[in-house]
């Protein structure tokens, strides 16, 4: 939650919440705006765009649909940084060993 209020942009925040409501109430709706992590079981990224900034947030689930938002950055290259998904990697353990 702290990475998205510190964005400069209170309409790419209005877009993520948006995203995060279609996620919780149907996240398979999403097409292009969601993407399972190659490689990695149960890790997916959101993908939302804006006029100056492309932002990626990663997510697992749990049980009975449960929706755990693990990191958020700001995306300035075509690959996601290596230290961005072992971020997610380490986080999405943790939530999963509890």
């Amino acid at each position: 939650m702290d990475f998205i209020l510190a964005l400069d942009d209170e309409e790419l925040q209005l877009t993520i919440f948006a995203v995060f409501k279609r996620l919780e109430l149907d996240p398979f709706s999403l097409g292009s705006m969601s993407k399972k992590i190659e490689g990695v079981k149960n890790l997916f990224e959101l993908r939302i765009k804006s006029k100056n900034k492309n932002v990626r947030i990663f997510y697992c689930f749990k049980k009975n649909r449960v929706i755990i938002l693990l990191h958020g950055f700001v995306k300035k290259s075509q690959k996601i940084p290596l230290k961005e998904l072992k971020l997610a990697i380490v986080r999405k353990e943790e939530v999963e060993n509890e």
